[in-house]
């Protein structure tokens, strides 16, 4: 299938540029309660779609093909990834039968041919569609962005801190049943997982226990910590011995990568037979910086370099002056495998989080109070694309920049909590659009807060 052909698909499943009645090739009928949002065809085009078939609903993937075939073609029928696909759209069924999942299950088909309002060709001259990617049909709130832009962000940032509350708990829930050092490194893992690999990198926390690598690293020379560590840790992740292309992707010559493979024979007896399997790790389009083995080099050499332990190195830096600098640093520099926004997203993902749970832990209030600290001081980082997209579909053409990693983290805790869910109708930022639109009083206070603010202190002249 040409790729404009799957694109424009996608173009008309996201605008649901559909008949009013539609029914599947079964004559099932089918409402689409939402379209899902598109993931940039990394996996099925659609995730999050709620549908009701025959009344009742259904929620999950939604995957596009010209021809049914294609279902086929494709692999999807033997790929895990597609496990959650609930109708399959095409234009063309030439098979006459709906496709099966990898379990066995059917999977609905919409037949596009047959429920479109006019001719596919007619659809690409359409005006005021939105785009790909968007999350809504129409924009939330951007007559408050445009007005009181103030009002938003702060209702960002409380819901960047509802985030982080669920996090300390979370985390706090670990703290009860393993030593804080374990949790931590754990948490580690978890984030240098990102989204595609995180399994895999917990399951090496869990097969490589944080005491059992410190003991075997400790107290060495920098050099020989590095290679233990990343010999033990690539070991369990089971890329050893190094391909050329490994070695290539580690930046190690032939004689380092020999050295880190004799330190996992040497060291590595205890997990002989618990290397994970190869089909733990997507690498499917993963990008070189992203790739779980360059993310393990980055714990191996944070290891080497600070033979403290992670723990004491943590809570050293973090009650600096200028704390978020020196753990920034503590995670980022001189390594060649991990660059400043990954560790900023690892300081407000991780180490606030954590902090404040251990600080509440161990009943310590100096290391509470560093940590809110922190955490009220981050700036925004780069941000990612539920962030930007969320943000976008708050505020319409009205950008606001993003200013705190609280009200960044707050954007996600919206969409996860709200948008992804459909929960509108809880959604803070739906009650302040609609009281805003309203003009009640609500509305009115909204708007008296915010001129006031503009205005300042009694007395003072206006900015």
């Amino acid at each position: 299938m040409a790729e404009e052909s799957e694109l424009l698909l996608a173009q008309v499943w996201n605008a649901q540029w559909l008949a009013p009645e539609l029914r599947t090739s079964e004559g099932h009928t089918l409402r689409v309660v939402y379209r899902g949002v598109w993931t940039h065809a990394e996996g099925p085009d659609f995730t999050g779609a709620l549908l009701e078939l025959d009344g009742r609903l259904v929620s999950g993937d939604v995957e596009l093909h010209r021809r049914a075939s294609d279902w086929l073609a494709h692999g999807h029928h033997l790929d895990p990834a597609y496990d959650r696909v609930t109708l399959h759209v095409v234009l063309e069924d030439d098979l006459g039968q709906p496709v099966r999942r990898r379990t066995g299950e059917r999977v609905p088909t919409l037949v596009l041919s047959t429920c479109l309002p006019g001719p596919l060709a007619s659809f690409p001259a359409l005006s005021g569609l939105r785009p790909l990617g968007a999350i809504g049909f129409d924009y939330c709130a951007p007559q408050v962005a445009a007005a009181a832009p103030e009002r938003l962000i702060q209702v960002w940032e409380a819901a960047g801190d509802a985030r982080l509350a669920d996090k300390v708990a979370r985390i706090a829930a670990r703290l009860a049943l393993e030593p804080p050092a374990q949790t931590l490194y754990w948490l580690l893992l978890d984030a240098l997982g990102y989204s595609r690999n995180r399994e895999g990198m917990r399951a090496i926390a869990e097969r490589l226990p944080y005491d059992h690598l410190d003991s075997r690293v400790a107290g060495r020379s920098t050099d020989e910590r590095w290679r233990r560590a990343a010999g033990l840790l690539l070991g369990v992740a089971g890329f050893l011995p190094l391909s050329p292309a490994d070695q290539e992707l580690a930046g190690l010559s032939p004689r380092e990568a020999r050295a880190v493979e004799q330190a996992w024979q040497a060291h590595g007896g205890a997990w002989r037979g618990l290397e994970l399997a190869p089909t733990a790790w997507r690498l499917h389009r993963q990008r070189p910086a992203n790739h779980p083995l360059r993310r393990l080099l980055a714990l191996a050499w944070l290891l080497a370099r600070d033979d403290q332990g992670l723990l004491p190195a943590l809570l050293s830096r973090l009650l600096q002056p200028d704390a978020a600098l020196a753990l920034r640093s503590w995670l980022a520099r001189d390594n060649p495998y991990l660059g400043q926004d990954r560790a900023h997203e690892i300081v407000v993902n991780v180490v606030a989080p954590f902090a404040l749970a251990y600080g509440e832990a161990v009943q310590q209030e100096e290391l509470v109070c560093a940590a809110g600290e922190l955490w009220a001081r981050l700036p925004a980082g780069r941000g990612n694309a539920i962030v930007r997209r969320t943000a976008e579909q708050i505020c319409g053409p009205h950008r606001l920049r993003v200013p705190t990693a609280r009200a960044e983290q707050g954007l996600l805790h919206l969409y996860y909590a709200g948008c992804r869910q459909l929960r509108c109708y809880e959604c803070p930022i739906a009650h302040l659009a609609l009281a805003w639109g309203r003009g009640s009083d609500d509305g009115a206070a909204v708007r008296n807060a915010d001129q006031a603010e503009r205005a300042g202190p009694p007395g003072d002249p206006p900015s």
